[in-house]
C-alpha cells in the first residue's frame, strides 16, 4: 500500500515537474520572440532616422504605433547614439527628434 502511494505521489511531481519545464520553454521562446521583434523595430527606427525628411522646425517625426516594442526612452536613446535628441514636449501623438529641442527625454 505505501509502494502504490509513493508511486502514485512520483507520479504528480514528475507531471508537475514536466509542466513547469515545459511553461518555462514557452516563455523563453516568447521572450525571444518578443526580442526578435523590437530588434527588427529598433532597426526600422535607425532606418526611419537616417531617410525620413525633417519638417520645416527641424523635427523627424515617426509614430510611435509603428515601433510598438519600442518605449519612448529606447527610441530616445537610439536617437542619441545617431547624432538627434527626443523632444519631450508638444509631441502629439509622434515623437519629434532632432538636432536641438526645447525639452529633451531622458535616454537609457
Amino acid at each position: 500500500m505505501a509502494f502504490a502511494l509513493a508511486a502514485l505521489g512520483s507520479v504528480g511531481w514528475m507531471t508537475r515537474r514536466g509542466s513547469d519545464t515545459a511553461k518555462q520553454r514557452d516563455d523563453e521562446r516568447r521572450s525571444a520572440a518578443i526580442r526578435k521583434a523590437q530588434a527588427s523595430q529598433e532597426q526600422k527606427l535607425r532606418e526611419a532616422l537616417r531617410t525620413f525628411p525633417a519638417d520645416r522646425h527641424s523635427y523627424i517625426k515617426v509614430h510611435p504605433e509603428d515601433y510598438p516594442d519600442v518605449s519612448q526612452r529606447r527610441a530616445a536613446r537610439i536617437a542619441w547614439d545617431m547624432g538627434l535628441r527626443a523632444e519631450a514636449a508638444g509631441s502629439r501623438g509622434s515623437w519629434r527628434l532632432g538636432e536641438t529641442v526645447v525639452e529633451e527625454v531622458p535616454h537609457e
